[in-house]
This record gives C-alpha cells, structure tokens and sequence, in this order.
C-alpha cells in the first residue's frame, strides 16, 4: 500500500494547457513513471513530463514549467521525458472524447516539491497492490471501514479511465481478429477446393499417363497434393511478411493509444497454428481431389471423363409445369441438379460474399449510427461550456442571462453499491427534470424522463451492475454516507455509459446542487464575453464532439472495407471457378449444340443462368449469416458501446445489389472465354 497525490493543475503555456500532476513519495514502487529520455530526480525538484505533451509543446529536459495548484504557482524543472501507464489513453474531462497531448498531459513529481504549495505534505489517493485470490469486495469493505468519511471512493485498475479504453480497444481487435481469420479459412477452403478439382480434372489424362508409366500412387498423390502445400506454404509466409507489416501500421495508429515502443511483434505459435489450417484447407483438398482419381485405370483416365448418369428431377414430376419450359430452361434445370456439389459450392461461396457484404454494411450503420443517437437525438446543445465550481453557483449562472436555451449539469464520477455487494464508480449527471437540450430514450425510440424520485441508469450499465427497474443501488453522498435510491428508469445511450438524476432529487437527498456545465443552444452567436470570462474552464462544440468520437472508431471502418473487399473476393474465385469447371466438363456436348445450330447467345445461357441460381440462394442464406457476424461484432466490439446489430431493408438490398453486380462481372469474364470454343477440337475423342 502506497500514498500519493494527484490533482489537475493549469500552466503557463501558450493555450493553457493542463496537466495531471502526480507527487510520490520516497516509499513508492507502484505508480513510478517509464522514463523513456533523462532521470527522475526525486530529491532534487525535478520532474518527469509526459514525453507526448512535451512534444506538442515544444519543451524538453532542462526546461522549467510552471504549475498552479491551490491558488499557488510553482516552478518545476524537467529532469526526465516518460510515459504513464495511467495515461495511455487519457482525455482531459467530459468535454474530451480524444486523447490531445497539445493541450492535456501528465507530470510525476516528489511529495516534497508542493510543501511549498500547501506547507505539509500531502496526499489525496492510496494505491493498493492486491495478492492473488484476495477477496476484493472484502477489502473494499475494510478499506470504508478504516479511512471512513475520508473515502471518497474506491477505482479498480479495470475500472480506471485509461485501462477501460485500452480494455475497450483491445476488445474491438480481439472481435475483429476473431471474426476475419473464421472468414478468412473459409474462404480459403473453397478457393483451394475449387481451384484443385478443376486443376487436377483439367490433368486427368495426365494422371493416367503417369499411372500407365508406373509411377506410384502415392507418388502421384504427393506430386498434386504438392501443389496446394506449396501454396499454402507460400501463401503463409507471405503473409507473415506483409500482413504485421501492412495491416498493422494500418489500424495501430488509429487506436490512438500512447505506447513506448510501436514495433510490432509476431505471436509464432499462433503463426504455425494458422498455418497447419491453412495447410489443412489446401493440400487437405488438393489430396482429395487428386484422390477420388486414384481408383480408376490408366486406359478410363485417358479417355474423356463420362457423363454422370442422368436421373428423373423433382420437376419433370410436374407435368404441367415441365411441358410448358422451354428446352434450354430444362437442360439447365437438368444440368443443375446433376451437379449438386458444385451448386453447393457455389451457393456458399455466394452466401460467405452476401453474409460479408451485409455484415459490413450493418456494422457501418451501427458506427454512424452511433453518433446520430448520441449528438443528433440524445444532446441537442450547440456548445458545453465546462465551469469553475469556484467560481460560479446556479444562481450566478441564470444571472448570466445568455442568449439562448441554457441547461445546467453537474457531471461527476459517484461511487455506488450494487445489489451483489460490488463497488464501482461510474459516471452521474444531475440536471433538471425539464430537460431541454439532453433527450433520453429507450431502445425503441420511446422518450424517457429524468424521475422526480429515483435514479434513471443507461441500459448496458444496468447489466453491468446486475439491476432492473424496481431494484435498489446505495450511492455515497459528499458526507461519505450511503443512501439508498431507486432505479425508476432505464434510458438507452449506444456510447458513454451512465446515471442520470434530478436537481430538484439530489438536493432531497441532502445534497447542494454544484453545476460543473452548461449546455447551451445559441439564438444567434456565442457569447465570447462569458466564454472568455474565469469562470469558464473550457468549451466545445457538439460537432467537435461528434467528429471526435467517429474518429474513435476509424479501425471499425477499415475493417468494414476489407469485409467487402474479401466478400467481392469470395463470389469472383469461387463463381469463376464453378463457371469454368462448368464448361471444361460439358464443352463436347457444348460444342455439338453449337453444331447443331444453337445460337453462342442460347449456348452461354446454358452455362452462366446456373450462376443466377446459386447467386440467388447464396443471397438468400447470406442474410442469416450477416445478421449472425454483426450481432456477434455488436455485442463483442466496445465495453463502453451498447449496439445491436439490426439489419435492415436497405442494407439487404444494397448487400444484393452489390452481389448480383459482382456476378455480371463473372459471367461477362466466363462469357468471353467461351467465345473462343473450338468446336473441330472440343469434338475430338481419344477413343
């Protein structure tokens, strides 16, 4: 257990900036900087500055910054540069969704260094190193027990701001990391599958060749099924070249966090196990597909591989229907079932490339979604003005008489008591009831009122603290006493989870109402008087706040685009091969109904309609599997996001419309092959 200090405190640098002063004393192990340039100094005044800050700012070591702290200035001298892991992400206050080391960083002192500010030491925090398999809500206990009115609250390392961030980004990577490798080998797997049966039926004659020669069937089964190890193992090792190198320099930087060393590393064990599936999906097929050839003579290899035998389908039980279809329709109908597996195939490979396309347009609409709830229904303001509660009170404040609708919040982290007996922290806003500027809804839409009595708690964090409307929390009141109140509402927030009470409640509870903001919306132009005035700390627009927190979300986006481009992907290798294989195995009978005087037009119909086929089915199960990948992205992507990943009409139809598009493409590339069809040499037999 370890003492320290910690307080925000402003400088005398251009724009102000401020910084989160920590001060340690000579004992403490737990909270030391990572002094990436210099020394920590302890007894000699010096100071570690975040070396980001440092950076915007133009300082460096030897430098002298001058912090305020109870109303006093202090002059400190900068003896190291480091980083924090309590800052990896860190915003400055509500008003901040990003990270911005221009105007908010962190500066590590000795205790000692502020007796000149406050004449003693002093400390306002305790950190507490638990042993393994303590008994954390025992300790919680104690600890209320022991220090007593002094507690302000109790924050576990999980719980903190910039480890629930990093926490939150690495979920958004672990979704992602589990989402694209499943679609990846699935992709993978068909590719190879349709790939290797065409290659080795294209080699058939061949095969035969060989066995007539005397080689070994095992010799024969490597030789092909060497041909997909070679690719997988080419294809593995250039992707341990390009994809750390490429995708990640692509989406680390847009995680905005704040490291000592950027490089990044290869987990190897996971490297060889993707590998051995990868090799699995490739020379696993290309073994079975060479395989399934093994079992005939030389002499039924070199021939043409026969027709398969031709059975009744379901719709010549239809007479009705079966007399009124045109030849060509029943040759394709025919065609199509005699073919199952290559249907089947077909229809997956369109399924994954719907699913994907669909799942990508539906994570899009919940990101964009996000900041349309957030700053387009929920807050209607045109600017948050943060306050000094020092200076100000509600009725200086109303006095102001600004132009426009005005809203007064007191924004704070509150600590409470779950039904189960956790202790949390979580973020409380206190406004008035009549809510002009804050909308709270439900997830349907339905308007939510602050209550008059109780507390109102945004839906993810009610499953967070295990409640429902009717339970009951404990909140700590400013002295230090818990109360019990009600949980009368459940609001929906898709970002920035929360409780919302009353003013006209919280001063029933024995408290004073403080405001820490105003929302505002102008009738007109700001008013840059009381915008400049002391009493404001700092202001920002909504549209600040909006393009802040859609840049949060940037690795989404890229994510999305390379869903689509992998679902394109998918249907081309997959359609094209089909298609292909399609015409290698009919291009005789092919070739004698162009003989027979069937038009290229009528013939190419033959081939490419069964595309349509499989292009609709796939479409048509695709739509559960992009509703499946988006819900699991929902619900896995952001601690700190409630999303559900609806599909809707529009993304359905876009998701087709790209899908049928891709297709064309497919059967005008198949198209153009099978204009070159040599009937003299398609009609040739060996026999």
């Amino acid at each position: 257990m370890e003492q320290r200090y910690c307080a925000d405190a402003d400088t005398d640098l251009p724009g102000n900036p401020t910084l989160r002063v920590y001060a340690l004393d000579d004992r403490s192990t737990l909270d030391q900087p990572d002094v990436q340039e210099g020394s920590f100094e302890k007894y000699g005044g010096g100071a570690v500055l975040d070396e980001n800050f440092a950076e915007s700012n133009g300082l460096k070591i030897g430098d002298v910054v001058s912090i305020k702290l109870n109303g006093a200035w202090v002059r400190v001298p900068i003896t190291g540069l480091g980083l924090s892991s309590e800052q990896i992400f860190a915003v400055k206050n509500s008003a901040s969704l990003m990270p911005d080391s221009k105007s908010f960083g962190f500066l590590v002192v000795h205790v000692g260094t502020l007796e000149s500010v406050y004449g003693r030491k002093v400390y306002n925090q305790i950190s507490v190193r638990l042993a393994s398999g303590t008994d954390v809500p025992q300790v919680e206990r104690q600890a209320d027990a022991v220090i007593g009115k002094e507690l302000i609250g109790i924050v576990s390392q999980k719980d903190s701001g910039s480890v629930n961030s990093v926490d939150s980004r690495i979920q958004q990577f672990r979704t992602l990391g589990i989402v694209f490798p499943l679609l990846f080998f699935i992709v993978t797997a068909l590719i190879t599958q349709s790939t290797m049966v065409r290659l080795v039926e294209n080699q058939r004659s061949q095969i035969g060749i060989l066995k007539a020669l005397g080689y070994s069937r095992r010799s024969i089964l490597w030789h092909y099924t060497s041909y997909g190890v070679v690719i997988g193992l080419c294809g593995s090792l250039l992707g341990l070249a390009i994809g750390p190198n490429v995708f990640g320099r692509i989406l680390v930087p847009r995680v905005k966090l704040t490291f000592s060393d950027y490089r990044i590393s290869v987990n190897f064990l996971h490297f060889f196990l993707a590998m051995a599936l990868i090799l699995i999906c490739t020379g696993g097929v290309s073994f079975y597909a060479c395989r399934k050839l093994q079992g005939d003579t030389p002499a039924v290899l070199l021939r043409d591989r026969p027709p398969k035998k031709g059975n009744h389908i379901f719709l010549e039980s239809l007479p009705s229907l079966w007399r009124k279809l045109k030849f060509s329709s029943k040759l394709i109908a025919r065609n199509t079932m005699k073919n199952k597996g290559r249907l089947m195939m077909s229809t997956v490979g369109v399924m994954g490339c719907t699913g994907a396309i669909l799942a990508a347009l539906t994570i899009r609409s919940m990101i964009s979604g996000i900041t349309v709830q957030m700053y387009g229904t929920t807050f209607n303001y045109d600017q948050k003005i943060l306050v000094d509660q020092t200076k100000t009170d509600t009725r200086y404040l109303a006095n102001q008489e600004l132009n426009g609708i005005v809203q007064q919040t007191e924004e704070s982290n509150l600590e409470l008591i779950c039904p189960d007996g956790q202790r949390k922290m979580e973020p409380l806003t206190i406004t008035s009831k009549n809510s002009p500027l804050i909308h709270l809804q439900d997830v349907s839409g339905n308007p939510v009122s602050i209550p008059e009595s109780g507390v109102a708690v945004s839906r993810k964090l009610t499953e967070t603290l295990g409640v429902k409307p009717g339970d009951s929390i404990q909140i700590k009141r400013t002295d230090q006493k818990y109360v019990t109140v009600p949980v009368t509402q459940v609001f929906y927030l898709a970002s920035g989870q929360g409780i919302f009470l009353s003013d006209t409640y919280w001063e029933s509870l024995g408290e004073t109402f403080k405001p820490t903001a105003l929302l505002v919306k102008w009738n007109g132009v700001p008013n840059e008087k009381f915008l400049s005035s002391d009493a404001v700390k700092e202001s920002v627009t909504r549209e600040s706040q909006r393009s802040g927190l859609s840049s949060s979300t940037q690795v989404v986006n890229i994510a999305v685009a390379m869903m689509i481009v992998m679902g394109a992907a998918l249907a081309f290798v997959v359609l094209y091969n089909t298609s292909i294989l399609n015409f290698t195995e009919r291009i005789r009978d092919l070739a004698t109904l162009r003989v027979l005087g069937f038009y290229h037009g009528e013939i190419r119909n033959l081939v490419l309609i069964e595309n349509y086929f499989s292009v609709l089915l796939g479409m048509i199960f695709g739509i559960p599997v992009g509703r499946s990948i988006s819900w699991i992205v929902a619900k896995n992507l952001d601690n700190r996001l409630d999303l559900f990943g609806t599909i809707t009409p529009q993304n359905v139809l876009i998701a087709g419309i790209l899908t049928l598009l891709f297709a064309w493409i497919i059967n005008r590339a198949v198209a153009k092959k099978m204009k070159n069809l040599d009937m003299l040499s398609a009609l040739k037999s060996v026999e």
